[in-house]
């Protein structure tokens, strides 16, 4: 790889090699400590550490050995396998700038619009690192120039070269993309799989790596509306992720105060605990301090209505409730406020009192 190519890659290589490491340390520590010399301490040898077909995949790839890939994938590997990070072995190619092995991987088979876990597709990883070669080949492949990561990034909006620049503007041009709509793309989507979910003819699955729902998703990047209709699904709106983390503290974390808003109006957990023993509040952005705390001392005062089985009552349902209740109070206090000094002290008989009755409450009705 040429000079000026390592500085162009350096800050994406650097940022994917510490998901590398943390993937590698993963994968070998599924394996006890008794097997990892061969014995188990009671004189009886046991088998030889395996290694998951994965990572042996991804590190034939990573060696370049075209050979010893192809005869994994004979033997049942999945192509596009990734790791904990989301990576497969083509994003890891365009990075490490591996032409030969780029064209492998496509060739047989490999997804070429693959996210990671942050969105990034293999030509958003060749686009940042300025590899025109590989992303030439990549859109030619197939590979959507109008793909957006977890940021509403284009692989137009991760470029630092000018040469890059002008590939992908003369592609999104070409395809006749329109940028403002691919960047609402994934919120259009997650609107129509929402209503699909509360029409019951659609299922949310998390993530598989990170374990993030759709409600996670929404409420970090402020989709109001696609979070008003998961709010109607029955959802558990304190499913943590991976780390522990709810929705509210990532609405919390990235700023989102009408999420905020409309969590807490649905009774959140608003003091829940991340895998670190964070709260939402400790996560926040620091806009948002202030208004986490009203909106907790508001849920408080509420509290009252959060049903047994753990399934909240919407909002809607929980202000009809109160106002019931401040009505008919308010009905019989008047009622006994007027009627009971006539009882006592005037003789009136009780269907004067009933009639009275009738008509206060007609009143209130109006």
């Amino acid at each position: 790889m040429a000079a000026t190519d390592r500085s162009r890659s350096e800050a994406a290589k650097q940022r994917r090699q510490d998901q590398l490491q943390r993937w590698l340390g993963s994968e070998t520590d599924q394996t006890g400590p008794g097997t990892r010399d061969g014995s188990t301490g009671t004189g009886t040898r046991r088998a030889r550490v395996r290694f998951a077909q994965g990572a042996v995949f991804m590190a034939a790839c990573s060696a370049g050995d075209r050979e010893e890939v192809a005869a994994l994938l004979r033997q049942g590997a999945d192509i596009n396998h990734a790791n904990i990070d989301g990576l497969t072995a083509l994003h890891q190619a365009c990075i490490d700038e591996n032409a030969e092995m780029v064209q492998f991987l496509v060739e047989s088979g490999s997804d070429v619009n693959r996210g990671d876990n942050e969105g990034w597709t293999p030509l958003h990883a060749a686009a940042s690192c300025g590899f025109i070669q590989i992303t030439k080949y990549l859109i030619e492949h197939g590979a959507r120039v109008g793909a957006v990561n977890s940021e509403g990034e284009l692989p137009l909006d991760v470029v630092t070269e000018d040469a890059m620049e002008r590939l992908l503007k003369g592609e999104i041009k070409k395809q006749g993309v329109d940028v403002d709509m691919a960047r609402r793309e994934e919120e259009r989507v997650m609107l129509a799989d929402a209503n699909a979910v509360l029409a019951g003819s659609g299922v949310l699955t998390p993530h598989p790596n990170t374990k993030a729902t759709a409600l996670h998703v929404a409420a970090a990047k402020g989709y109001i509306e696609v979070m008003k209709v998961l709010l109607q699904c029955g959802l558990d709106l304190d499913s943590g992720d991976v780390d522990g983390w709810t929705a509210l503290h990532a609405a919390a974390h990235w700023g989102q105060q009408e999420v905020c808003s409309l969590l807490a109006d649905n009774m959140c957990e608003m003091a829940a605990l991340n895998n670190v023993g964070q709260t939402p509040l400790e996560v926040a952005d620091d806009t948002l301090v202030d208004t986490l705390e009203e909106l907790t001392k508001k849920q408080n005062s509420v509290s009252l209505f959060r049903r047994p089985n753990g399934i909240l009552c919407p909002i809607k349902c929980t202000t009809i409730n109160i106002k019931y209740i401040f009505d008919l109070f308010n009905s019989f206090f008047f009622f006994f406020y007027n009627m009971i000094p006539c009882v006592l002290f005037h003789s009136v008989d009780v269907s004067t009192i009933l009639q009275f009755y009738k008509i206060v409450k007609l009143k209130g009705n109006t």
